[in-house]
């Protein structure tokens, strides 16, 4: 059986995932500013963040091309950079409250991503944020966004209606889908 064992530093940041399997193999992994292509990542599947993680660091989970789900505890602050960038197979993502930014890249490539969860008190998409998630069909933008990056929505071709609501006081380049 493989399990993923996380390591999370005094700051409350993920910094580390290790996955082990039947023999107890450690596949290391440290995940600020390294990517998850340094293991086999086919093998992971889902993963369930401890409650007090404060922090996903940059790069935590991209290229996971299996991950289905992940569960993200209400104590996570920040979502770094690319933390889900090229996670094919995630299907559904809810962001915790209190998360006020969404970076770029974040979710970059998520082609199965379906639906996403945005809470009231996120201020920024970032750009490309949510670039070719081919699947998001449905989008609610909360009112509390005044910032949409460049091509943050970008190829999302199953997008049909995004409401940017009227607080948003800039909408980046290409940032949102365009009808052919």
């Amino acid at each position: 059986m493989t399990e993923v064992m996380l390591t999370i530093d005094a700051d409350g940041v993920l910094i580390k995932a290790e996955l082990t399997d039947d023999t107890g193999v450690v596949l290391d992994h440290g995940v600020r500013g390294a990517r998850v292509e340094d293991f086999d990542a086919s093998i992971l599947t889902d993963v369930s963040i401890p409650d007090g993680v404060k922090a996903i660091g940059e790069s935590a989970f991209a290229g996971c091309d299996w991950l289905t789900l992940v569960a993200i505890p209400g104590s996570v602050r920040s979502i770094g950079d690319r933390a889900f960038y090229d996670c094919y197979s995630l299907v559904e993502i809810t962001i915790p409250e209190g998360v006020t930014r969404i970076e770029n890249d974040t979710f970059t490539d998520c082609n199965q991503l379906e639906s996403v969860t945005i809470p009231e008190g996120v201020t920024h998409i970032g750009d490309r944020a949510f670039a070719w998630c081919e699947s998001l069909a449905g989008l609610v933008i909360p009112d509390s966004v005044r910032s949409i990056g460049d091509r943050a929505f970008y190829g999302c071709s199953s997008l049909s209606e995004a409401v940017v609501p009227g607080g948003v006081t800039h909408i980046g380049s290409e940032a949102l889908p365009t009808a052919d």
